[in-house]
């Protein structure tokens, strides 16, 4: 099932299809789609019922492009803080894989802000391994690419590769941590997601690490609303009167 759009078409909504606002449907069986923008074909979990698809790397772009302006310029120790900025822009959406590259770079910039030595070019090789991590992961491979992100950041502050001992175990080590730290029996949700890894990365830095950011004590989320899966008083962001 494909359909060929113009590559004119703009994307009109953030939260469901970017095309028409519909649901999207999510099913554990891949079909065959065309991205509307790049007009390759990939096999996807995620599309309308319509015929609408855009492909992770299209998906990202704008947002991508945002988070790179963002992480630029801050001078924060808070990685939250510094999430919290990019995700409230306009063209982030409300679940994306754009979430998967936040979160590496979010931490590679914190750990820089806080005065500690990071490899040339770190944060852009955080956004690009980050990004290569597909949306809907969480559902269909067992492991959050917020989580993986963690990961991400670890094995770059590091310099870890396949053959480097400690750093490679300190990298793997920090993505489960992150995972128990998330399970929470709740539906997926980008933000949610994001934000309780940022709070397992800032602890995993300070115990394994040696590596002190600032800890956000309380964050109350205002995108409850944008979220049809959101669980409300259940989750530890909801605005509590």
């Amino acid at each position: 099932m494909s359909v060929g759009i113009p590559r004119k078409s703009k994307l009109k909504s953030k939260d469901n299809c970017g095309v028409c606002g519909r649901p999207l449907i999510y099913q554990t069986e891949p079909i065959s789609m065309r991205c509307l923008f790049c007009h390759k074909t990939y096999d996807t979990n995620i599309y309308c019922a319509e015929g609408h698809y855009v492909c992770d790397s299209c998906h990202e772009r704008e947002a991508l492009d945002i988070l790179r302006q963002v992480v630029s310029s801050s001078i924060s120790i808070d990685p939250s803080e510094i999430l919290e900025a990019i995700m409230s822009h306009s063209s982030v959406p409300m679940h994306s894989p754009e979430h998967h590259a936040m979160v590496p770079a979010v931490i590679t910039a914190a750990v820089r802000n806080a005065g500690y030595t990071i490899p040339h070019e770190a944060i852009e090789h955080a956004i690009i391994r980050g990004a290569k991590v597909p949306g809907g992961w969480y559902g269909f491979y067992g492991a959050c690419g917020a989580a993986i992100g963690v990961g991400i950041a670890v094995s770059i502050i590091t310099e870890a590769t396949s053959v480097t001992g400690k750093q490679w175990s300190l990298a793997i080590e920090a993505t489960p941590f992150v995972l128990n730290k998330m399970a929470d029996g709740h539906p997926r949700c980008s933000k949610r997601a994001s934000r309780k890894a940022l709070e397992a990365a800032v602890e995993f830095l300070q115990d394994k690490m040696g590596i002190v950011l600032v800890k956000r004590q309380a964050i109350s989320c205002n995108y409850s609303r944008r979220n049809q899966e959101c669980p409300k008083e259940n989750c530890s962001y909801y605005p509590r009167k």
